[in-house]
């Protein structure tokens, strides 16, 4: 799969996980990580941007004074609250998205150029649940997609989220879907089973894309 806008170092491989929410990316992240490779997490960077200075003061115009704890408690911004606000419209989640985007991106390609600078990696991984919709997939050598039924993702998000049913088909629906994103990815792991099984998935993975090259 060829990709465009972003030049980096050949010797280092950049992976991109991908996969329908709660398919377990930051399960097969980590196991790459344990092969030797080194793992961004784009999700708790765009968390970690959300106490910036310029983006609450955009979320504050935009959403209020109301979706920040009080003063007392921090004065943060309250995720829960803002997701439950946002994940209620395109228009809503786009605007977010435009506010944080641009920051994680930044961000991402800063740690990305600090690690090959250090040596010594064979692998980054760039553990995203937006790498699609958000263009990081364009940084990345390799696609990979965590496979997972929709059944197996209901359970997970109830036993690690407390998430009901309806959650997670209320945010997938903002997403590409789980379908789509598998067919444009490069490889498949398959994380119905075991976590044995997985992982030995993602050896056979790091042996023929990683260790091979």
């Amino acid at each position: 799969m060829a990709r465009i806008g972003w030049k980096w170092n050949k010797k280092v491989k950049i992976i991109g996980i991908t996969g329908g929410i709660g398919s377990g990316k930051s399960t097969v992240a980590k196991m790459l990580e344990s092969l030797g490779g080194r793992v961004i997490d784009a999700d708790l960077i765009a968390h970690n941007t959300l106490s910036y200075e310029e983006v609450k003061d955009k979320i504050c115009k935009r959403w209020g004074k109301g979706v920040f704890n009080p003063p007392e408690a921090g004065g943060e911004v309250d995720r829960n609250l803002l997701a439950k606000i946002v994940f209620s419209t395109r228009e809503q989640i786009d605007e977010l998205n435009k506010i944080v985007h641009p920051i994680v991106i930044d961000v991402i390609k800063g740690q990305i150029e600090e690690i090959e600078r250090g040596g010594n990696v064979r692998a980054i991984v760039i553990d995203a649940a937006l790498l699609v919709e958000s263009n990081l997939a364009n940084l990345c050598d390799i696609i990979l997609f965590v496979d997972a039924t929709n059944r197996v993702r209901q359970r997970r998000v109830k036993d690690v989220r407390n998430w009901e049913s309806a959650e997670l088909t209320r945010r997938e629906r903002f997403q590409q879907s789980p379908t789509l994103k598998k067919k444009n990815a490069d490889y498949v792991i398959d994380n119905n089973l075991s976590k044995e099984d997985t992982i030995n998935q993602v050896t056979v993975f790091w042996q023929k894309f990683i260790l091979s090259q």
